[in-house]
């Protein structure tokens, strides 16, 4: 039996609570040292696609962390399908939590309804970017339209 992936856990001291999802530990501890100097308690997660587990949100119908968190930075590969079930899982379980994605414009377009309501992530990702779009999800600032596909083309 596949054992249910856990994530590291919030320190819980009152700061702004952010998950990161990312695949890779390298990629996962650079984005959350940017977000722990700009203030944030930083949880992660390395996801379906970086573990030998099941997401937990999948296994156990809920992930602790992710319920805790105040917003979830979703870095993993869309065109895994393990990583689009964990999308439209938190999407469903947590419709009011904020989300953060990244993808390539391309695939937004060609997956339209798997990110209404998403704050989307421009690759590549810059550390701007990173900290803008994390600061507009937790004041609850309305995403950006979807790209349409003329601007997925450039």
């Amino acid at each position: 039996m596949t054992a249910a992936l856990q994530p590291s856990e919030f320190a819980g001291d009152g700061r702004p609570r952010v998950l990161v999802e990312a695949a890779e530990w390298a990629y996962r501890e650079t984005l959350g040292e940017v977000l722990i100097a700009e203030g944030y308690d930083v949880a992660s997660c390395c996801g379906p696609e970086g573990g030998d587990g099941r997401c937990a949100l999948l296994m156990e119908g809920g992930c602790r962390t992710c319920e805790q968190a105040d917003v979830v930075v979703h870095t993993l590969r869309h065109t895994d399908p393990r990583n689009r079930e964990v999308l439209l899982e938190l999407r469903r379980r947590y419709p009011d939590k904020p989300l953060v994605v990244e993808v390539p414009g391309p695939r937004a377009v060609s997956y339209p309804t798997d990110f209404p309501g998403c704050h989307l992530l421009p690759v590549p990702l810059t550390m701007e970017a990173l900290k803008d779009t994390v600061r507009a999800a937790l004041a609850h600032e309305m995403p950006a339209p979807l790209p349409s596909v003329r601007d997925a083309d450039q």
